[in-house]
């Protein structure tokens, strides 16, 4: 049996939240994950959070770092809040208006993917199931806020915190990052609210978090773990990845189910369940869709029947005439 890095992670009892990730990865040069074909189709979109869109609001990506370190970037209006220090008393001079000088670092987003590697997650073809599909639309967010010189991180999880990787703006990063998700295999039980609170409390304010999961969990702390991210001023984009089985239920006879995540069994009439199924399963879905635009937060559901790329390039569109 083939043991993942994060299932090596679990087993050595340090806890992945004190860990880099980077030990026993080797940065790969090259990643299945990035297609030159998926490459070519992304080259010239951008991934920029609500905030940074609105502009306006200052001090939202302030960075500890500023001064000769930190390399000039642009101009932008002088809001109050702004330190004075930053002013360009010659474009005031000039133009009769207050600059201040943004940097590199204020510029840059802090981003967070969090990916469910639960069982529930290896329903579908070998090649095609809902893990290996959300690890093309992670890797694609990866290299896109790589290019913005965004500092992304990584946590994985099942019922608990499996893998955790901060947040850096590097392309060995990025590759290391890559190198975890092609280590990864779906196993285990899930329990998103515990995990999602104990993220919460880990990421940095005001950060963009991707969730990647099917969201299949009844646990009525889920809605308040959600919630957790917003006191935290993050923006939460809800990536919720299915199987075309899971939304139209087209069995047909006597058919034994295996819950992936217990391995229990059992045996029913499909004819007879299904119109059961799809009233709960769709309540389900309009009820993730209410909280979550209760919460201002992204909802998108994506089916593994449409290409990866196709429902990244469709999620941006749409990204696009939201702002």
């Amino acid at each position: 049996m083939n043991m993942s890095t994060a299932d090596r992670h679990a087993n050595n009892r340090q806890d992945p939240l004190r860990q880099t990730g980077a030990q026993g990865l080797r940065a790969a040069h090259s990643s299945r994950l990035l297609s030159p074909r998926m490459l070519d189709s992304l080259k010239n979109l951008e991934l920029v959070a609500r905030a940074m869109v609105e502009g306006s609001l200052t001090g939202l990506h302030r960075s500890p770092y500023h001064g000769f370190s930190s390399e000039f970037s642009e101009y932008r209006k002088y809001c109050p809040g702004d330190a004075v220090k930053h002013v360009d008393w010659v474009a005031y001079a000039k133009t009769d208006r207050y600059y201040v000088k943004q940097y590199e670092d204020e510029t840059n987003t802090r981003a967070y993917i969090v990916l469910d590697r639960s069982g529930s997650m290896a329903l579908g073809a070998a090649k095609n199931h809902k893990f290996n599909y959300a690890c093309y639309l992670a890797a694609a967010f990866l290299y896109l806020m790589q290019r913005q010189k965004d500092a992304v991180g990584l946590f994985t999880y099942t019922d608990r915190i499996e893998s955790y990787y901060p947040a850096k703006t590097s392309r060995m990063h990025m590759l290391s990052l890559l190198a975890h998700l092609e280590s990864l295999v779906p196993t285990g039980r899930s329990q998103a609210a515990p995990c999602f609170h104990r993220i919460a409390e880990e990421v940095h304010r005001r950060s963009i978090v991707l969730i990647f999961s099917d969201f299949l969990d009844p646990d009525p702390d889920f809605i308040a773990s959600l919630r957790h991210f917003q006191h935290k001023g993050c923006e939460v984009l809800l990536f919720q990845v299915l199987d075309p089985l899971e939304t139209t239920f087209p069995f047909r006879g006597l058919i034994e189910f295996r819950d992936l995540e217990t391995g229990e069994c059992m045996e029913i009439e499909s004819e007879d369940c299904r119109p059961l199924y799809l009233e709960a399963f769709n309540r389900a879905q309009q009820s993730l869709r209410r909280n979550s635009a209760r919460m201002n937060m992204t909802f998108e559901t994506l089916s593994t029947g449409t290409p990866f790329d196709r429902a990244l390039l469709a999620y941006f569109h749409k990204r696009e005439r939201l702002f």
